[in-house]
């Protein structure tokens, strides 16, 4: 599709002063100031990266703004809820008979600990290791029959987690292998927000092994026998809060219109996703930086950059914050600028939800090629459809914003990436020049979306027509014409939401016709008396 020209101009103009003024140097160093708390995964922690974040954006010249979140909420609302905050201070494993060895300490790697873990007493606990590998040998012990004693496991506890309460088990130390990285510790996890609601009387202690040090655990196991441990976990869990943190670049005239970005933090990873929010750092400065030396006029509207716990905190923001008006498009950036070889040099970006607005989708490509043009790492864009990463949900239009996602995640083939959740996500696997370009790309994408006035609005309207005329030229059903028009239809209600000032009228007229032109375009839904029952003509929109 033809770029529009306002944004080709942009993008030959206003992309290299982003160029010029980002640091790939400076991105890896945020990565690592955020990593430094957040790989605790602890809450005490995270609220350590909520201060380094709010000073940061205030050394750049961005305004901050730190909306805290308390844990707990109704059961059964329905709504993204966190159940308590949890402090994890220590926790190490020794076998202490027939040999005394040390086999696990979280201060040396905090991936040792499932999220969601209870603690032990005081002085820990003394109690036999077991081994249970599979569902058949965990079904066929009776109830209590783990009782008091610690099981040495390759299942995934999260599944199987009841079970082995119900059996007495205090507490499970998994060593499930991550593929092609014996090495590496499984982040792991007993729930997402918390233990989820119908195990919500479990309560383990839960430990992490790599692949390697469970093979030499094993070995002494058939060694010797029976193996006795003391486990000791200071976890603290309580009633707390968690921090959604903003920077902001605000709107010089109208504020209140906001264009966001999301990207969590309280993750233990440097590039899940401790790069998404060193990113927002970066955008805020350089954005900030050429409007203090003039060079760039102040936005129009705000930016406004978000770093929380991923869905929890954007989705209580949204739901609970009051605001004139939803924002009027994002990014979602999760997982950003890998070295190539991590990615196979896939530089992803996903469309934002269907049924939203997608001339973003076309925006936010053209600016990401514009910034390939000037300093290419070793990336290829590779554009996709929409992705539910539970953040990019907000692109639903029956209360949030159109928001693709900007990544790295994804191989060829549309594989993962191997050190995905796992304790080998390290910032030596992230590129300075990748996470350059991301930031200038993605400056580009919101500045763009900020400023952009009637021209601008003119201009995506007829790029959008133009790709919907020649989608309806191709070979297509009535059903799917009658879908692209829906999109159609949809990009051009939310692009009134970027009309500027008084006169209003030409607007209106060109996306009345451009609408026009796309009404009558391709294949019609069949009229006359044999037609289908009304229930059998509507399009699902959204996956049940």
């Amino acid at each position: 599709m033809p770029v529009p020209r306002t944004l080709a101009a942009f993008n030959r103009t206003v992309l290299p002063l982003f160029q010029k003024s980002a640091s790939g140097r400076r991105i890896l160093n945020s990565v690592s100031r955020i990593v430094e708390t957040d790989r605790w995964n602890s809450f005490d922690r995270f609220h350590n990266t909520t201060q380094t974040l709010v000073e940061t954006y205030e050394s750049v010249g961005a305004q901050s703004d730190v909306y805290s979140i308390q844990t707990g909420g109704q059961i059964g609302s329905g709504r993204w809820i966190v159940h308590e905050a949890t402090d994890i201070r220590a926790a190490t494993v020794d076998i202490i008979r027939p040999v005394r060895r040390r086999i696990l300490d979280y201060r040396k790697n905090p991936w040792h600990v499932i999220q969601w873990s209870t603690g032990t007493p005081e002085d820990g606990l003394v109690c036999q290791l077991v081994v249970v590998d599979t569902p058949e040998a965990l079904g066929r012990i009776r109830p209590g029959g783990l009782t008091g004693k610690m099981v040495l496991t390759r299942l995934e506890p999260r599944t199987h987690m009841k079970a082995f309460a119900d059996k007495g088990a205090a507490g499970v130390i998994t060593d499930r292998p991550v593929p092609d990285l014996p090495n590496a510790t499984a982040w792991t996890k007993f729930g997402w927000g918390g233990i989820p609601l119908e195990h919500a009387a479990v309560q383990l202690v839960g430990l992490v092994l790599s692949q390697n040090e469970g093979r030499k655990l094993r070995r002494l196991i058939q060694k010797h026998g029976t193996l006795t441990l003391r486990v000791h976990a200071d976890i603290r869990r309580y009633l707390g809060t968690h921090d959604l943190v903003s920077g902001i670049i605000p709107g010089g005239q109208d504020p209140q219109d906001e264009i966001w970005v999301l990207a969590h933090s309280a993750e233990p990873g440097a590039i899940d996703n401790a790069s998404g929010v060193a990113l927002c750092l970066e955008i805020a400065r350089i954005t900030e930086t050429l409007i203090a030396q003039g060079k760039l006029p102040r936005p129009r509207r705000t930016i406004r950059l978000l770093s929380g716990y991923e869905c929890y905190s954007f989705f209580h923001y949204i739901e609970n914050t009051r605001r004139l008006q939803k924002p009027l498009a994002g990014v979602c950036l999760d997982t950003v600028g890998s070295k190539p070889h991590v990615c196979d040099g896939q530089l992803s970006w996903r469309a934002t939800i269907p049924m939203s607005a997608g001339f973003v989708d076309r925006v936010g490509a053209a600016a990401i090629r514009a910034a390939l043009r000037l300093n290419n790492p070793g990336y290829r864009l590779v554009q996709g459809p929409f992705v539910s990463t539970s953040d990019t949900l907000l692109g639903d239009p029956r209360y949030g914003f159109p928001c693709p996602w900007l990544t790295t995640h994804y191989r060829k083939g549309g594989q993962t990436w191997k050190a995905y959740h796992t304790s080998a996500d390290t910032r030596a696997l992230l590129s300075p020049a990748g996470l350059k370009t991301c930031a200038v790309a993605m400056a580009g994408y919101l500045y763009y979306l900020a400023d952009a006035g009637n021209r601008e609005t003119m201009d995506l309207a007829t790029a959008e027509t133009r790709r919907a005329q020649d989608l309806l030229s191709e070979k297509i059903t009535p059903e799917g014409a009658a879908y692209l028009r829906g999109q159609h239809h949809t990009s051009l209600e939310r692009l009134k939401r970027w009309m500027w000032g008084q006169d209003r009228t030409t607007v209106l007229s060109h996306l009345s016709e451009c609408e026009r032109q796309i009404h009558n375009t391709g294949p019609q839904a069949q009229t006359g008396r044999k037609r289908n029952r009304p229930e059998a003509r509507n399009i699902p929109y959204r996956t049940a």
